[in-house]
């Protein structure tokens, strides 16, 4: 009998990263699983590594050839068999508790289509601030019940009401085999999780969001979205990171690889596979604009050559002549630099007074507000580390009927991005 998640694990030249993320299903409180680790071919030993695994449940799969991120993704979703499909990236890691949790919140699982709050880790490859360090937003524990309205219609407004994420969903198998009947296959663009969970989201019986950080998301000196989005860590490496995608743009108006055209890609992509049911959703193109130009100016003051992605993204917005110099007078957000100033101002004593006031916090039971906590200060010192640090306060939120009821006081965080 298939189990009930199948926690599915691309990956690629991280032999020093996946074991973390295996590892943290194979201590799940939750036991009918399966865990797939599907290799795009790598030249390290991750092939050696995987097989030091000796679990019933983990199995260790290789694509034929060395793919891109899509077909990589969807070589790996096929070889999962359980009801519920997790597609965990090989940095990341859940809370001990993640799939229990997930379970409770299942009423079909051939329908049900869930999703959770996340935390973020870096490690001490991470290419900026804040090495070895959790940021954990507010939470309620509460669960919620999501229209696809509400998940969609925010998404193509460039305004998502969650964290896009994949490794913080859990989709049907269901879903993606009815998926692949009428379109030749689910994972689609090189964002994949912006073309699946939208068309996941209006196919589903039921969308449930869980306001728990159960998922961690690892930003490494190897990840995407540290390097592309959150750091400059040079030409070369930025490079080297868009060489597995698929460089060309079907629907995207514009050609660059910013977040949000990954995110442009996806919608459209879904928009033109399923046109019907996607006909009351207006993609907001000129929000595009404005979110891809912040994006630009913000890698650009990082001092990342985007001069002719910023001209291109100028010339198409010629289509909206009364509103074009609005985009001209986007600039780059000042919030690192003031980050960065702070921190210079007396790093020292601040930090000792700022672990002692959050040592508090935690020990009052106040998890729920957010926090962020150095690893050398409370002792995690990888990703799994730090998801077994931050799963005491996931189940002390879970067990404590009254920090159930005190919901009102920790609103559920934006997570807009």
């Amino acid at each position: 009998m298939p189990p009930l998640f199948s926690v599915v694990i691309p990956t690629f030249n991280r032999s020093d990263l996946f074991p973390y993320a295996v590892k943290s299903i194979l201590n799940q409180t939750f036991q009918d699983i399966e865990i797939v680790l599907s290799d795009n071919c790598s030249g390290d030993n991750t092939r050696e590594v995987a097989h030091q695994f000796e679990d019933a449940r983990f199995k260790y799969v290789c694509t034929p050839r060395h793919y891109t991120i899509a077909d990589s993704w969807e070589f790996a979703r096929m070889q999962a068999s359980g009801s519920l499909i997790i597609m965990l990236s090989d940095d990341d890691a859940l809370v001990k508790s993640a799939l229990e949790r997930y379970a409770t919140e299942v009423e079909d699982p051939d329908g049900d289509f869930l999703c959770s709050n996340v935390g973020e880790y870096r490690d001490d490859s991470f290419p900026g601030e804040d090495k070895n360090s959790l940021s954990c937003p507010r939470f309620s524990g509460s669960s919620s019940v999501i229209s696809a309205d509400e998940f969609v219609r925010t998404l193509f407004s460039f305004q998502p009401k969650f964290v896009m994420h994949p490794s913080a969903f859990a989709f049907p198998k269901k879903i993606a085999e009815y998926v692949e009947s009428r379109t030749g296959r689910f994972f689609w663009t090189n964002g994949v999780e912006y073309s699946a969970w939208p068309i996941s989201a209006l196919f589903s019986k039921r969308m449930v969001y869980v306001d728990l950080p159960l998922t961690i998301l690892g930003r490494t000196g190897k990840s995407w979205g540290s390097n592309i989005s959150l750091c400059n860590p040079g030409k070369e490496k930025i490079q080297s990171f868009i060489k597995d995608v698929d460089h060309v743009r079907k629907h995207a108006p514009l050609h660059n690889f910013t977040l949000v055209n990954l995110m442009a890609e996806g919608m459209l992509t879904a928009k033109n596979l399923f046109p019907d049911e996607f006909a009351p959703y207006d993609f907001d193109e000129f929000r595009y604009l404005e979110r891809t130009m912040l994006e630009l100016r913000r890698r650009q003051a990082m001092g990342v050559d985007v001069s002719s992605e910023i001209d291109e993204t100028l010339r198409y917005a010629g289509k909206y002549p009364s509103r074009e110099s609005e985009l001209r007078a986007i600039t780059a957000p000042t919030e690192h630099e003031n980050d960065r100033l702070r921190k210079l101002v007396g790093h020292n004593v601040s930090k000792r007074i700022r672990t002692f006031q959050l040592s508090r916090k935690l020990t009052k039971g106040e998890a729920c507000r957010g926090f962020r906590a150095s690893g050398k200060d409370f002792g995690f010192f990888d990703v799994l580390g730090c998801s077994e640090f931050l799963e005491k306060y996931v189940a002390e939120t879970e067990s404590s009927s009254l920090k159930m009821s005190a919901i009102p006081e920790c609103p559920r965080m934006d997570l807009q991005q």
